[in-house]
């Protein structure tokens, strides 16, 4: 009895060993075909992924800078517009203060334009009056004599 079970031993012993001799020749076989297998080693694809990220790159970088360029010429010209705002409103306070000066040196005159007025005036009043009494000498008496008496009666004031 205890030689069945070394026997039944024996052979599970020896088919192990046969699967495993198998196994060595089939890993030997797969080894030379390993080393018949020549790699060649090829970057083109590397080399291609890379012009292409580069010029990717490229494009987002003029892309990029012309953005630059657009903002840098709308601050140029928004520097502009307040440059003009400015001159425009001192040339309005300068009209107006011009405009104030002449306006002040009218109203001084006007003192002078009115006593030429009053002597104008009064010309036209005398000579009105000369031709109405040279028409009608009998109103010029009863005007001489409505003068003397205003004279002679004192200020009531």
């Amino acid at each position: 009895m205890g030689y069945k079970k070394l026997d039944e031993v024996m052979e599970l012993l020896s088919d192990e060993l046969d699967g495993f001799n198998k196994s060595i020749v089939r890993l030997e076989r797969l080894t030379d075909n390993v080393e018949n297998i020549k790699i060649i080693p090829d970057a083109s694809e590397i080399e291609r992924l890379l012009r292409e990220h580069v010029n990717s790159e490229k494009t987002k970088i003029s892309k990029l800078h012309e953005s630059v360029q657009d903002i840098r010429s709308q601050m140029l010209k928004a520097k502009l517009v307040p440059k003009i705002q400015l001159w425009l409103h001192y040339s309005i306070w300068f009209i107006s203060l011009l405009i104030v000066g002449y306006l002040t040196v009218q109203v001084f005159r006007i003192g002078g334009i009115q006593e030429k007025a009053f002597a104008k005036g009064e010309q036209e009043v005398i000579s009105n009056l000369k031709g109405y009494f040279d028409q009608y000498p009998e109103h010029y008496e009863s005007y001489q004599k409505w003068i003397k008496k205003k004279d002679s009666v004192p200020n009531q004031k």
